[in-house]
């Protein structure tokens, strides 16, 4: 399903300071909505385009949707900037986590300017979609879409599940990780770091906002809890997660695929402005075109580079 929005007014008064939740309930009753959430949840394929949605209603009709009929939604914004405070109106209203999907590179094939933090955001969304426990709430752009990502079976291969109560060969682990090139330390603050303490790791894995630290009893997970770095205070406590490397650079060689090849056919597709998406999709392919043509010509026509469609889509 596609959705499409624009601007048009739809007025509600509210009176006096209400919560996220009850504010949403409002619009959830609203016979317009109703009707739109239903479309959205429709099993048939479908396009709606909504249009004159002024302000914040955009976010507030994607809201009350959601929590009608939760499903998997990608919303796909303008830019970055437009998708990061779409992003953070959901999380406020809906008061739950919902991910960015962002661009790994400042510019194309700039492998030096990867953004670590961008990977990482990449990485997790990747993982939560391999490995669903409910509904998922997407944000993204042009950009980040026509960036192919590493293919479900390639991350199901290099990923490793640590799960409670179940044994762990802690050598065969540090094996796996010096196999993945992450970096032995004393104590772990960053994506690609791992410490061993007696019967305590600590993992910074590329999917993850925080590392994980897994407690042993012999040879046994004991317990697995994310802390946070800098004061070592625990934040939640696991019954599994997912060690997975920097699939930027180490799976660099691997076959790409669409991020939308990745997704659930029921995932729901919201784009702001259709066209412009595609149009912006095929000015960053040309870009990257543009690029790989210099490295070409710069090397003797030696290719050194993987060359543009297979790290990135055209147009769709």
């Amino acid at each position: 399903m596609r959705l499409c929005y624009d601007e048009r007014n739809i007025k509600h008064r509210i009176n006096g300071i209400v919560r996220a939740n009850d504010f949403l309930s409002i619009y959830r009753a609203d016979g317009y909505i109703r009707t739109v959430a239903a479309g959205i949840n429709a099993s048939a394929p479908a396009n709606i385009s909504i249009k004159g949605l002024s302000g914040s209603l955009d976010a507030v009709l994607l809201s009350a949707a959601f929590k009608l009929h939760p499903k998997d939604y990608v919303i796909v914004l303008q830019d970055r900037e437009e998708a990061s405070y779409f992003l953070n109106d959901l999380q406020n209203l809906l008061e739950r986590e919902v991910l960015l999907f962002p661009m790994s590179y400042k510019r194309p094939y700039e492998f030096t300017e990867t953004e670590n933090a961008n990977i990482l955001m990449r990485a997790e969304v990747l993982n939560r979609l391999a490995n669903k426990t409910g509904s998922e709430i997407i944000v993204t752009y042009p950009e980040a879409l026509s960036e192919k990502v590493i293919n479900k079976r390639s991350l199901a291969s290099n990923t490793f599940t640590v799960k409670v109560k179940e044994k762990l060969d802690v050598n065969f682990l540090e094996d796996f990780l010096h196999t993945y090139d992450f970096e032995k330390t004393d104590f772990v603050y960053e994506a690609g770091q791992f410490a061993v303490r007696g019967g305590i790791i600590d993992v910074f894995s590329f999917a993850h906002e925080l590392p994980y630290r897994i407690e042993l009893f012999g040879d046994e997970v004991d317990s697995i809890r994310s802390f946070e770095p800098g004061s070592q205070l625990s934040v939640d406590s696991l019954d599994k997660v997912n060690i997975i490397p920097n699939v930027q650079t180490k799976l660099i060689q691997e076959e790409r695929q669409s991020f939308l090849d990745f997704i659930s056919p029921e995932t729901r597709l919201w784009f702001k402005d259709f066209q412009l998406t595609g149009d912006l999709i095929e000015k960053s392919f040309e870009k990257v075109e543009a690029t790989f043509e210099k490295i070409m010509k710069e090397s003797g026509n030696t290719q050194i580079v993987s060359s543009p469609d297979q790290l990135f889509e055209p147009a769709y």
